[in-house]
């Protein structure tokens, strides 16, 4: 876990990182249900690119901040390459744009599950680290 301590609370860009790959994975499934029932303005702001370019600026960044430092401790390339894997998928499909729907729901899927994973990954083994380093 990249814990950054507060007054009485730790604060886990981990957690962070995964409900951020989650909130991708939720928009993907939920946008298409959301467009039957929202007004035209309001399927226009879960669909622009603006909203997507903002959700992949927030994941890269929780990744990072939360995966190289717990590289750092547990030294498991599998987390970096789960992690790697997921910015390139999740940068695809925002490249992909709404011209090719299909590429680009199947890649922010993917990327998501992937982030989602190497942040459980990299909490497990920050957690053992922390552990085995206590007295």
């Amino acid at each position: 876990m990249t814990p950054v301590s507060g007054s009485s609370r730790t604060f886990s860009f981990d957690v962070l990182g995964q409900l951020v790959s989650l909130l991708c994975l939720v928009h993907c499934v939920a946008t298409p249900l959301l467009l039957g029932l929202l007004p035209a303005a309001a399927a226009e702001l879960l669909e622009g690119e603006m909203l997507h370019g903002l959700l992949l600026a927030a994941a890269l960044l929780c990744s990072a901040v939360a995966l190289l430092p717990g590289y750092g401790r547990h030294r498991a390339k599998g987390v970096l390459l789960l992690g790697a894997l997921g910015a390139v998928a999740l940068v695809v499909g925002v490249l992909a744009g709404e011209e090719r729907s299909a590429l680009e729901t199947g890649a922010t899927l993917t990327g998501g599950g992937l982030f989602t994973l190497a942040h459980a990954r990299n909490r497990t083994l920050c957690r053992a680290c922390c552990a085995a380093s206590r007295p």
